[in-house]
């Protein structure tokens, strides 16, 4: 059976919200604690990691983190799943941003579940018109090579992996998810 990891991306500089976003105290706790805890809570990790840089490898003592690969750093989203898909071979990873403070653990169940179902694509939320790549399950063979291509290619962006792999969108408007979950934080006004 596949592996699930629960992935919190943590790596950014946080440069429009002024400081680390990942430890801004959000209703009492760290931002990056309340979607490791949405993936803790959902029951489908087999363990939670946190993605971040070199500078911040040491500040999350109570996971495990992984830092991007040294010819990759520093290149987005793609650069910290490189490093995941090397760290953990032919496992299902379950990825949250740690701005995303609000994502549903049960949210996070759906999408598992179509992973399970469809084990070579990419399960990737949609909500109305706007994707979320960033809360998603990136999985199957050679997706590690896939990733690589585009990181030596300088095709930084999500579109251009979508381009090369299997991509699913599950609509978030299909299921009783409230749109609240998906509220994404990048600066500190974006806090209600």
């Amino acid at each position: 059976m596949t592996e699930t990891i629960g992935v919190v991306l943590a790596g950014g500089n946080s440069t429009r919200f002024g400081e680390d976003k990942a430890f801004f105290v959000l209703d009492g706790k760290p931002m990056y604690k309340h979607a490791a805890d949405a993936l803790e809570q959902s029951g489908v990790c087999d363990r939670v990691v946190v993605s971040t840089n070199d500078r911040l490898k040491t500040c999350f003592s109570d996971y495990q983190t992984v830092v991007d690969h040294p010819d990759f750093r520093d290149r987005g989203p793609l650069g910290g799943l490189y490093a995941l898909s090397e760290s953990f071979p032919g496992c299902r990873l379950l990825v949250v941003t740690c701005d995303t403070p609000y994502v549903s653990p049960a949210w996070l169940r759906i999408l598992h579940g179509r992973a399970v179902d469809h084990d070579e694509a990419i399960i990737v939320t949609r909500e109305a018109e706007r994707l979320h790549p960033l809360i998603a399950v990136y999985q199957g063979r050679h997706l590690s090579e896939t990733v690589r291509q585009l990181l030596e290619e300088n095709r930084l962006s999500m579109r251009a992996l979508f381009e090369e792999r299997e991509k699913i969108e599950v609509d978030a408007a299909l299921h009783d998810i409230d749109s609240g979950t998906f509220i994404n934080i990048n600066r500190k006004t974006d806090i209600h």
